[in-house]
């Protein structure tokens, strides 16, 4: 009977922890089992992406030079391949996190808004870079057809002046009021744009 005084709390204790053992160990278990299947799917994904020559497509239409200039070393297949490692893992993760009756719905409704934030911020910046560089070239070939000095100053003035343009626009995208810093940005811009102004009318005044 004394003895069943002291078992009696360490089988109450051993009761409650070893549901949590058991789901820890179920855990483990799927977290090995998704990571062998992610690394399984994406490698015969990879395979059979470059036994269909999709690497060869890219370079013909000069996509791994996009990929040269983010400095990722890895192919078409291989970015594929990750893609599937990476979602197979994910979902794992939230069945495990299921398993546990965990809310992650919160979070990623975070994540993904994020994601999106970024998706949307990209798009702008690369679209802003692009009709800077489009504006900046105009812009030289136009004064250099024109015979007039200073086209490539004032090519880059334009760059830099969109590239600025398009940042802020980034910024509105994310959130941040870029508004604050409009009122000092006048005068940064403005002085270099007057002084451009007065340049370009005295060496055109001929």
């Amino acid at each position: 009977m004394d003895m069943m005084i002291f078992v009696t709390p360490f089988l109450a204790a051993w009761n409650q922890i070893l549901p949590i053992i058991v789901k820890l160990i179920v855990a483990l278990v799927l977290l090995l089992v998704g990571y062998l299947l992610a690394k399984g799917l994406a490698f015969c994904l990879t395979y059979v992406l470059k036994l269909v020559s999709l690497d060869k497509g890219a370079k013909s239409i000069k996509f791994n030079t996009l990929l040269d200039k983010g400095e990722i070393k890895k192919g078409l297949s291989e970015l594929l391949g990750d893609v599937v490692y990476w979602t197979v893992i994910f979902i794992t993760v939230i069945g495990v996190a299921k398993l546990f009756g965990l809310k992650i719905e919160p979070a990623l409704v975070k994540v993904f808004t994020y994601l999106g934030l970024v998706f949307v911020v990209t798009v702008v910046l690369g679209i802003g870079l692009f009709f800077a560089s489009l504006l900046a070239g105009l812009v030289k070939l136009i004064m250099l057809n024109f015979g007039v000095e200073g086209g490539k100053s004032l090519s880059r003035f334009v760059y830099y002046l969109v590239v600025l343009l398009t940042f802020l626009a980034a910024l509105s995208q994310l959130g941040l009021k870029p508004s604050s810093l409009l009122g000092k940005l006048d005068i940064l811009i403005g002085a270099p744009a007057l002084a451009a102004a007065i340049a370009f009318g005295l060496g055109c005044k001929d």
